[in-house]
């Protein structure tokens, strides 16, 4: 049997056009017909512009096999290759990379925009002192250095830089954040953070969200969260100013909610016996409160779980004692049961160095 030898096909050129005139004719994509021409005749037969300009000529209902190609023939800038290449090109890149190339030209904005983007965390950590930016792995940090802050290693960027990055990448139209944490400083920088929360999109769809503010900014940042998408948020402050996010659907409609607050006495332990889960830290407790508190988030049928650390047991009194098993365990901490009333559920109760865990079971 004649066979034709596989180099005289690669230098062959009218053969090349036949191949990929049969892959355009059966509708293949460009994608799949270069593949399958890279299989049948080798990666170096033909270089990948060759093939995309006859490609579309051919598409275009052009089969001219004897057009000469110079005539009309240029280099192309980046801009000006097919959708399809630079949606490809763009796939390769993380999504931090991406959002950056939304602004180097309307196409690549619009190429970058038509795909949802997912970033696995976005973290805001602002002290006094330092500013810190994660974007998925990356990590920008900013120090405050006479009284301005200033990135590491980059004299020339300052917080201004910081506030770019993260409104950039919060301007995608199709973002998705798998969990964002918003860490704000004190009572310092007011304009500065004020600027910061003026990037938030007006629907920001974030799975986990954890916010440490002031309440006011701790209100607007949960207002820019998509309710329905947020499964976990996490707030900090006192129950009676967070009201207003408790009767929120971003609230209602999340799988779980934490309050984390800091008290001065337990006596402020009543704001907390509705909640499913929170955190309190207080200066100075009597566990005569804490009696009272769990007995009435046994009470509460949605109640999960709670931390109690307290600095200082002021009172060991207690008014009126209910039935709870206990036993010492080995590292030296107290663990109680406490059956619900009329409930299959009980409370388990884990106390060491004055941090309290109760959770229902």
């Amino acid at each position: 049997m004649h066979k034709i030898p596989l180099e005289l096909l690669k230098t062959n050129i009218n053969y090349h056009k036949s191949c990929i005139l049969y892959d355009v004719a059966l509708d293949v994509p460009i994608f799949d017909a270069f593949k399958n021409f890279c299989e049948a005749n080798g990666d170096d037969a033909m270089r990948y512009n060759d093939f995309e300009y006859w490609y579309y000529r051919f598409y275009g209902g052009d089969v001219d096999f004897e057009h000469e190609r110079r005539i009309d023939s240029r280099e192309k800038t980046l801009t000006e290759l097919p959708v399809e290449i630079l949606g490809m090109m763009t796939g390769y890149l993380e999504p931090e990379e991406r959002v950056p190339l939304r602004l180097t030209s309307k196409k690549f904005k619009a190429i970058v925009d038509m795909e949802s983007v997912t970033f696995e965390h976005i973290v805001v950590d602002w002290t006094p002192f330092v500013f810190i930016l994660h974007i998925n792995k990356k990590c920008f940090v900013y120090k405050s250095e006479n009284g301005r802050f200033i990135r590491n290693g980059y004299d020339d960027e300052g917080l201004e830089t910081a506030f770019d990055r993260f409104a950039h990448v919060l301007k995608h139209p199709k973002l998705r954040v798998d969990r964002l944490d918003l860490i704000l400083p004190g009572d310092v920088f007011p304009e500065e953070r004020e600027l910061l929360l003026k990037s938030l999109p007006h629907s920001l769809h974030v799975n986990t969200a954890r916010v440490l503010g002031s309440v006011e900014e701790t209100l607007t940042i949960v207002s820019h969260l998509k309710p329905g998408v947020l499964k976990e948020l996490l707030v900090t402050g006192c129950p009676q100013q967070l009201a207003p996010i408790f009767e929120s659907e971003h609230w209602k409609q999340a799988d779980e909610t934490n309050v984390v607050s800091f008290q001065t006495t337990s006596r402020s332990f009543p704001l907390f016996y509705n909640l499913r889960y929170f955190n309190i830290v207080v200066m100075s407790m009597e566990m005569n409160d804490l009696n009272l508190l769990i007995a009435n988030v046994a009470k509460n049928p949605s109640f999960q779980f709670c931390i109690v650390k307290a600095i200082i047991v002021a009172s060991l009194e207690v008014v009126e004692h209910f039935p709870m098993e206990g036993r010492m365990e080995n590292d030296g901490s107290l663990a109680l049961r406490y059956q619900i009333p009329d409930s299959s559920h009980h409370l388990h109760i884990h106390e060491k160095d004055n941090v309290f865990t109760i959770r229902r079971i």
